[in-house]
């Protein structure tokens, strides 16, 4: 989660994760990297890419005027992160925009490795080595609530994603694996 407006990283139920203790300041690493470009215009600037799903993830300040009036979004107003990022990918879930960013990488990875080699099992070795597996998703959730996490969406320390079952967020890791290879 980012900061919104009040400078609390809230979650999609408005609580406040920052006065709970719940969230490290992650977003200063974003300021940073923009005073950084600010001082080196002449260099390439960092580039910052952001996943988002409900709106008060870090870097949907991109699109905050519609997260505030989304009626999807019945706390958008309070929750809207207010940072903005470079580029946005906007998924359903999150960890799903992150498997399709991470399968993306494997396919641009082939592309380039391609250029310099015959071999047709390059693409599927790329998507072994960026795409995350079932049982590493399932290890880190089980991990994850080991230690408190919770449910983004239900609250609740369960090896749930988003309020959904396990089960739903492997099937759309299955789906990418497998388009990311074809």
């Amino acid at each position: 989660a980012g900061p919104s407006k009040d400078g609390a990283c809230r979650t999609m139920r408005g609580i406040n994760m920052n006065a709970k203790g719940l969230i490290a300041p992650i977003h200063r690493i974003i300021g940073i990297a923009r005073e950084w470009n600010d001082k080196n215009p002449s260099k390439d600037g960092k580039q910052y890419i952001a996943i988002g799903d409900g709106g008060n993830e870090l870097g949907m300040g991109k699109v905050l005027d519609h997260i505030r009036n989304n009626p999807m979004i019945p706390k958008g107003d309070e929750i809207g992160a207010v940072t903005t990022c470079d580029h946005l990918i906007a998924a359903s879930v999150s960890n799903w925009g992150g498997y399709a960013l991470s399968a993306a990488c494997a396919i641009v990875k082939n592309h380039d490795s391609l250029l310099r080699s015959d071999d047709s099992k390059v693409r599927t070795d790329w998507v072994e080595k960026c795409v995350p597996i079932e049982k590493g998703e399932i290890d880190l959730l089980e991990r994850c609530v080991k230690v408190g996490c919770r449910d983004g969406v239900s609250g609740k320390m369960e090896c749930t994603v988003d309020g959904m079952p396990l089960e739903t967020s492997l099937s759309c890791l299955r789906r990418i694996r497998r388009v990311a290879k074809e």
